[in-house]
């Protein structure tokens, strides 16, 4: 026979009896929407992949404009490198309001982290072992440079390379 309502174990409705994480029927669909919903929160396309490394820009919901750039490098095959570069306006230390009324402390971190697992590191690599560093960066003021290809100068031609316009100083 079930409990009435208030006396099954809810930190929500009942915190006396409950432990954490302990939700009656009504609360526990409302934590399963929740997760759902914010599961979304951020999107990961992958721009380039290689033999041993992958790109990927990150997009808050809702943005059309990336708020993030991930580099992945499989240092060997059980162990990856992630460096994630964020803008400087997204943050992670961020709550999310909806949780707080569960009793629940979850931030934009959180769920990015979920997401870069799911994605990148269990989905990917199966079973690997990960270290993430995050960065900060103004994500507006990008530069992009196109290198050509060493063939079309060759080998021993190096002298005939065009100077470079910036100047006569060299950092080497």
């Amino acid at each position: 026979m079930a409990g009435r309502k208030g006396n099954d174990p809810c930190v929500v409705c009942n915190p006396e009896s409950a432990e954490p994480g302990e939700y009656c029927g009504k609360h526990r669909d409302e934590l399963h929407r929740l997760d759902h919903q914010y599961e979304g929160l951020f999107r990961l396309a992958r721009t380039s992949r290689g033999k041993d490394h992958e790109t990927y820009n990150v997009f808050l919901q809702g943005d059309c404009d990336p708020s993030g750039r991930i580099l992945v490098t499989e240092t060997d095959p059980e162990n990856l490198a992630l460096t994630v570069l964020l803008s400087t306006d997204l943050d992670l230390d961020a709550r999310i309001a909806d949780y707080s009324r569960l009793g629940i402390s979850r931030t934009y971190g959180d769920q990015l982290r979920e997401r870069l697992q799911k994605e990148i590191i269990h989905s990917w690599y199966g079973n690997a072992r990960a270290c993430i560093d995050i960065f900060r960066t103004a994500l507006d003021k990008s530069q992009h440079w196109d290198v050509a290809p060493r063939e079309e100068y060759g080998e021993d031609e190096t002298a005939t390379i065009p100077p470079d316009e910036g100047g006569g100083h060299s950092v080497h």
